[in-house]
C-alpha cells in the first residue's frame, strides 16, 4: 500500500495494524481524521482532495486510492 505510512499516521494507529480491507469505520475516521489529511494532502503535494469523495470511502484499500488519485 503506497500511504501507508499517511494513512496510519492520520488514523492514529501502528501501520502494522492496517488491513486493506479493514473497514475504515474500525478506526479513528472522523471529521478530524478528514481535515488532517485534507492539509497533509494540499501540504506535501500541493492537491487538494475532493470532500465530497468522503462519503464514498468504506475502506483503507477505499483511501489509499483516493490519495493516489488525488495526487496524479
Amino acid at each position: 500500500m503506497k500511504f501507508i505510512n499517511l494513512i496510519a499516521t492520520i488514523l492514529e494507529v501502528k501501520k502494522k495494524k492496517i488491513k486493506l480491507d479493514d473497514n475504515i469505520n474500525l478506526y479513528n475516521w472522523d471529521s478530524m481524521a478528514k481535515i488532517n489529511l485534507i492539509t497533509a494532502i494540499n501540504k506535501k503535494y500541493k492537491k487538494n482532495i475532493d470532500v465530497n469523495k468522503f462519503q464514498k470511502i468504506k475502506t483503507i484499500k477505499d483511501l489509499n486510492s483516493l490519495i493516489d488519485k488525488t495526487i496524479k
